[in-house]
């Protein structure tokens, strides 16, 4: 049973090419937007510049450094996320675990009730009406309900910091501009994806994956209504 849900839901989105060099997903030579570009639709662009000289003049170094420091954050975080991911792909297959990022995904695993269970991992979405796609790290199913719920791990040193009070753009204007509400839109967006195949979701789930080998685990709010008016205007 297990086999064959998990078999038609990939067949549903056969076709999909992704170009990670470009970070772009492709349907029959067609380009399609990716959820991190959707989601930045909703939230004014950062003007690093800008922001770098403000810091660089508060810390009494120049912007260069500040940029520099930043780009070095970035690309370490950036690292660290693709190497919890990819162990989180293949825990399920014997991997043992390195670091504290992969000791959280081993306790996030062995905290899992026993009619909850692994479906897909990275599974590749796409919706040729709305011309979005994007993948996400794990589909959950839950045999008592027969529903599934969508989980995507997180590895940011802090979900919620946010500048000033800064909200994100309309219609999502309630919500403070920080990396958990603009997780909880890509969830979402995942959700509008996958239930394309017929199959319900039931939750969505941020797990927060922390150095020292714990996580936290959130259950996000359902957003799909409101992005769907948004992305068939």
């Amino acid at each position: 049973m297990r086999n064959e849900v998990a078999t038609k839901i990939k067949k549903y989105f056969e076709g999909l090419e992704f170009d990670p060099a470009t970070h772009t997903y492709n349907i029959k030579g067609k380009t399609l937007s990716s959820v991190s570009s959707v989601i930045k639709r909703f939230s004014e662009p950062f003007d690093a510049d800008k922001i770098a000289g403000f810091v660089a003049r508060k810390k009494g170094v120049t912007k260069e450094e500040v940029l520099a420091e930043w780009e070095t954050k970035k690309n370490d975080a950036c690292d660290r996320g693709h190497q919890a991911h990819y162990f989180g792909e293949t825990y399920k297959k014997g991997a043992i675990p390195t670091n504290g990022y992969e000791k959280a995904i081993v306790a996030f695993w062995n905290s899992i009730p026993d009619h909850i269970e692994p479906l897909l991992f990275e599974l590749q979405m796409f919706s040729d009406t709305l011309g979005i796609a994007g993948t996400s790290d794990i589909i959950l199913y839950n045999i008592k309900t027969e529903k599934f719920i969508i989980a995507d791990y997180k590895t940011n040193e802090d979900l919620f910091k946010n500048y000033k009070g800064k909200k994100l753009l309309p219609p999502f204007g309630h919500m403070l501009d920080n990396a958990y509400n603009k997780y909880q839109l890509q969830l979402s967006l995942y959700q509008l994806l996958f239930e394309q195949t017929g199959f319900e979701v039931e939750s969505r789930g941020l797990i927060w994956l922390k150095p020292d080998g714990v996580y936290k685990s959130f259950k996000t709010e359902d957003l799909t209504k409101p992005l769907l008016r948004e992305l068939t205007k």
